[in-house]
């Protein structure tokens, strides 16, 4: 068995004063591909507060974990279940760390996922140091190839924005995934993981260096947002 755990930060406007109920279940369907078995689905972080008066909140946590056929023991076997959770209330708000058993599989390394409330915060910060160190070239009229990449970065993050107020809009104006490095990834073994041009994800990430536990940025496909274990 082999375990992840995810950290979330649950945002009730600080008027948490004491909690009454908390309850984490998981909703999740596996799928048979070429090479593995992939696991979708979410956690449901349901609870009951008091502020003011007895007040709820749900909040769901998007699940998407891919098994290599190298890697499973048992197909018959492999499944994700939450195994405990524990949290802290930290100025009003609620603070949980769920902890996900991945069955069927060797054992590995623990994985840990910081889930922000907006997934294009963490792309956001995930290009924040390139953008620093650029943004005083921009005033230059040739500006160099590194500058272009990172404009674009931006401009497919506005895009996925756009796409969020505008739920009736048919044109699918893209869609991004965080991929936490393996030892001994490599951009090629991503990119037929996800079925993207490795150019593509060499550009979106500035062409780093890949080490382990280092966050990607994976452009959309189309395939699910996921994390491999």
């Amino acid at each position: 068995m082999q375990k992840i755990f995810y950290e979330k930060e649950i945002d009730l406007l600080h008027q948490l004063k004491e909690l009454v109920s908390l309850t984490v279940d998981e909703s999740i369907d596996y799928k048979i591909e070429d090479h593995g078995v992939r696991a979708v689905g979410s956690l449901a972080i349901k609870g009951e507060y008091i502020s003011q008066e007895k007040r709820h909140f749900l909040e769901n946590v998007e699940l998407d974990v891919y098994a290599d056929d190298q890697k499973i023991i048992d197909h018959q076997d492999f499944h994700l279940k939450v195994e405990d959770f524990h949290y802290d209330i930290i100025d009003g708000n609620l603070k949980i760390k769920i902890e996900v058993g991945v069955y069927g599989v060797e054992e590995g390394e623990n994985r840990y996922i910081q889930l922000d409330e907006d997934p294009i915060d963490e792309i956001e910060k995930l290009s924040r140091d390139v953008e620093t160190q650029t943004i005083n070239e921009q005033v230059v009229a040739e500006a160099p190839e590194e500058i272009h990449d990172v404009e674009k970065l931006q401009e497919k993050i506005y895009e996925t924005k756009e796409k969020e107020e505008k739920v009736d809009d048919d044109e699918d104006l893209g869609v991004y995934y965080l991929y936490v490095v393996l030892p001994n990834d490599t951009y090629a073994s991503i990119a037929r993981q996800y079925q993207v041009d490795e150019k593509m994800i060499r550009d979106y990430n500035q062409d780093l260096n890949l080490d382990a536990g280092q966050i990607l940025i994976i452009p959309y496909a189309p395939k699910d947002h996921s994390n491999k274990v």
